[in-house]
């Protein structure tokens, strides 16, 4: 990995909200998923949601690659060593969940007897002839508890942003938002 990156590229950027929105649709179908009655209509909303699913997946393999390549960018002011500790283990438990999530999905999917298709794509064939009751639990009760906890993250990902805007008047959210450059860059 490099050294960290004065300024966050376009790409890295874009990377960063494509999956962010990638993530909070997700997010947010999923936990209406769970209010609406079972029958072909869900199933066929789940198709959807497992298809969005994978492609965020690979969204956020890409930044992964992006960000291993480039290094993460340095802080936009002067912050604790809390401060600093504490927005690499978010940033951590963000990327890794933003992986584990899909990949639970997938998992679950598979314990359940079904193959994965990407808007009826094939893409993983089906590996099980039955449910498989022990991994389909472990699968579901991971996809879900990363789904509270991620969903509490990422509050705490944008509470942290608002208070470097606000308390901190730092360029970290103008940053992000790609509204300013530092110059010679």
């Amino acid at each position: 990995m490099t050294a960290p990156a004065p300024w966050p590229g376009r790409l890295s950027l874009s990377l960063h909200w494509g999956v962010g929105a990638g993530v909070l649709g997700l997010l947010a179908f999923g936990f209406w998923l769970q209010t609406v009655k079972g029958g072909p209509d869900k199933t066929a909303l789940v198709q959807i949601h497992k298809s969005v699913g994978v492609l965020v997946l690979m969204a956020a393999l890409a930044r992964v690659a992006w960000r291993m390549r480039e290094g993460f960018p340095a802080p936009a002011g002067p912050h604790a060593a809390w401060e600093r500790r504490g927005a690499i283990l978010l940033h951590v438990f963000l990327i890794a969940a933003t992986l584990l999530m899909p990949l639970s999905g997938i998992l679950r999917s598979l314990a359940y007897a079904r193959p994965v298709s990407v808007f009826g794509l094939p893409v993983i064939p089906k590996l099980f002839e039955t449910k498989h009751e022990t991994l389909y639990a472990v699968a579901s009760n991971l996809h879900d508890g990363l789904a509270l906890l991620l969903s509490a993250a990422l509050a705490l990902h944008v509470a942290a942003a608002l208070k470097h805007h606000w308390i901190d008047r730092d360029a970290t959210l103008t940053r992000i938002l790609g509204l300013t450059r530092r110059t010679g860059r």
